[in-house]
């Protein structure tokens, strides 16, 4: 999960402005004493596969990724020789001259990388979980948990969740998943929803509402069934 705060309508995407959660465009209001009147959560996620995989908002959130790694890059290198300048640590000569591009140029491949990285789609494959689990290193008190699943080619793919155990547990054994695989969209997506309360934005990893419809913190569309 990435944060909690909300700057988006649930119900309709739109966002939200200023402090006021009320949404202008369909008046929802998430702070209300009943939001989703008497709609229970259970059930609300639906069955099969999502039908927003192909929402533009998608590409607007990884849009937006690379315009922050952009600025994040050219502040680093602007900011980190400037500073090793200023407090002596470099000199304008050859030697400084060099670390400085080496420097700047490290912070340049990484965020080169980032920025492929958003665009990148790769193979999409449907399984079932066949087995999970749990990891814990007493050396360095670390817990990294895998899901197993048997693809329906007969492949064998491990999804690492690390110490996330919420989204560990939200996957169960026997349930059917699917991997997305798109330019602007790498999310694992539960076949049969009926029985969660909670869902995983599948942009920025949010744990949301099984009522609402779009990231409460991104706005992008949430995978749900019918």
């Amino acid at each position: 999960m990435a944060f909690e705060k909300t700057f988006f309508c649930t119900q309709c995407g739109n966002r939200l402005s200023g402090k006021n959660k009320v949404c202008r465009s369909c008046g929802f209001d998430i702070d209300s004493d009943k939001p989703y009147g008497d709609k229970p959560a259970l059930g609300a996620g639906g069955t099969g596969w999502s039908e927003a995989v192909n929402d533009y908002r998608f590409a607007g959130y990884q849009g937006n990724r690379r315009t922050y790694i952009t600025i994040f890059t050219l502040i680093l290198v602007i900011a980190i020789p400037s500073f090793l300048l200023l407090s002596g640590d470099l000199g304008l000569d050859s030697e400084g001259i060099m670390v400085i591009a080496v420097l700047s140029g490290m912070f340049l491949l990484i965020a080169l990388y980032s920025i492929m990285n958003t665009r990148r789609k790769g193979l999409e494959w449907t399984g079932i979980v066949e087995d999970k689990r749990e990891y814990y290193s007493k050396k360095n008190s670390h817990q990294s948990n895998v899901i197993i699943v048997k693809t329906d080619n007969g492949k064998m793919v491990e999804l690492p969740m690390g110490d996330n155990l919420v989204q560990y547990e939200y996957f169960k054994l026997g349930d059917k998943l699917k991997k997305h695989n798109r330019p602007n969209l790498r999310a694992i997506e539960k076949y049969d929803k009926r029985s969660d309360e909670v869902l995983f934005c599948p942009s920025c990893g949010t744990l949301c509402d099984t009522r609402d419809n779009y990231c409460k913190a991104c706005g992008s569309p949430l995978l749900k069934g019918r």
